[in-house]
């Protein structure tokens, strides 16, 4: 008996850049491949971020029944020639799409028209996309890399306990410029870090590493912040792209990450930080909440504030958290003062990492959405329905 033709879908991305968007649409593939569709890759190049990673971008054996679009609308309306929507063939069609504030984004409404489904990584952005939006959005999270994420826990078992009068604590924090450094508020963390740790007083050895991405095109913001650590020889800054050997190597390094983030529509470092069994300090609020159950991470409380002028893509006046700085600079503490307690917490991140966004959790999402589209009459049947499409009589 013949098997029946593979799913295939055609998968538009910055599948080859190392920013949050090209990881989003790498982490999509993967969970696409793990329930067996057949995906063909096709990157969508951005100059802001080139790309370093190979892409197979080979056609599949079978016609394609899906495009998904894995970059959002804005980022489409903005780079001339980034994807001609005539090449999109299938009868389907998804957008995938991020956003991090709980008001929907200015300017994508007619972004829907072009859609069947929207996807996004968190329920959080689900909720603020599907305020505007006339067809179904669904929370379909971020699949980790769960190989190289157990290479990385077992290295870090494999490594030798730290001796506490050796070497000092190390604090992780990373960024991207492009994300902006309001929204990610890496400042909240330096502030946080120089009033946990007071450098003329007598305390425990702690350093910060900053790992930020794209400060060379962002000199203000940059200079901005370096003026804030000052001569702090304790904070270590590394602004240059990392392999990814480089970058795992940077996470074995430190003993924790903080981020203070103003809103996040998944929050991957802390994910990627919690499955490998690091302790998290991170703002109780946006997407990182799907998989930040009570106990995971040390979290900081925050009240909602308006957003003082327009930052990148978010205005003027729409509401985002401001993490409370005492629960920071407490919880920052904590972790250096009660390494017993950092250690639980660390095992209790992984776990529900590991429950929340293994392949297990999300393959059944995935495999529902698919079947659901597959049985609706798609865009192209009803637009070719429509009273406007059709010829005149």
């Amino acid at each position: 008996m013949q098997s029946p033709p593979q799913l295939a879908v055609d998968l538009y991305g910055h599948l080859g850049s190392s920013f949050g968007l090209g990881y989003g649409a790498r982490s999509t593939k993967r969970l696409l491949e793990a329930v067996g569709v057949e995906v063909r890759p096709r990157h969508l190049a951005l100059a802001s971020h080139p790309a370093d990673k190979d892409i197979d971008q080979s056609d599949t054996l079978s016609p394609p029944l899906l495009d998904l679009v894995h970059t959002n609308p804005n980022i489409l309306q903005q780079t001339h020639g980034l994807l001609d929507s005539r090449t999109l063939q299938a009868p389907l069609r998804v957008g995938y799409w991020a956003w991090e504030l709980e008001a929907f984004p200015d300017g994508w409404e007619p972004a829907f028209g072009d859609y069947d489904e929207i996807w996004s990584p968190s329920s959080f952005c689900a909720t603020a996309l599907s305020q505007r939006s006339p067809i179904p959005v669904i929370a379909v999270p971020h699949l980790l890399d769960w190989v190289r994420l157990d290479r990385l826990t077992q290295s870090r078992a494999n490594s030798r306990i730290k001796d506490a009068e050796a070497e000092p604590f190390r604090f992780l924090t990373l960024f991207d410029y492009w994300s902006t450094t309001e929204r990610k508020n890496p400042a909240g963390v330096i502030r946080a870090f120089q009033r946990a740790f007071p450098t003329k007083a007598r305390g425990p050895r702690v350093e910060l590493i900053i790992k930020a991405s794209g400060a060379e095109q962002f000199p203000q913001e940059r200079a901005a912040l370096h003026q804030l650590a000052g001569d702090d020889p304790r904070i270590h800054w590394v602004e240059r792209l990392l392999s990814e050997a480089e970058l795992d190597a940077l996470w074995l390094r430190c003993d924790a990450l903080v981020s203070l983030h103003r809103a996040e529509g998944f929050g991957l470092t802390i994910a990627e930080a919690m499955a490998i069994g690091l302790p998290v300090v991170c703002t109780a609020y946006s997407g990182n909440l799907d998989f930040c159950p009570a106990n995971s991470t040390l979290a900081v409380g925050w009240r909602p504030t308006p957003i003082g002028s327009t930052t990148g893509d978010y205005p003027e006046g729409a509401e985002w958290a401001e993490p409370d700085g005492d629960d920071a600079v407490e919880a920052l503490r904590t972790l250096v003062a009660d390494p017993a307690r950092g250690q639980g917490l660390g095992a209790r991140g992984q776990a529900a990492v590991r429950q929340r966004l293994s392949v297990e959790a999300l393959a059944p999402i995935l495999r529902q959405r698919l079947g659901t589209l597959l049985l609706q009459p798609s865009r192209r049947q009803l637009l070719a329905l429509s009273p406007e499409s059709a010829p005149p009589g």
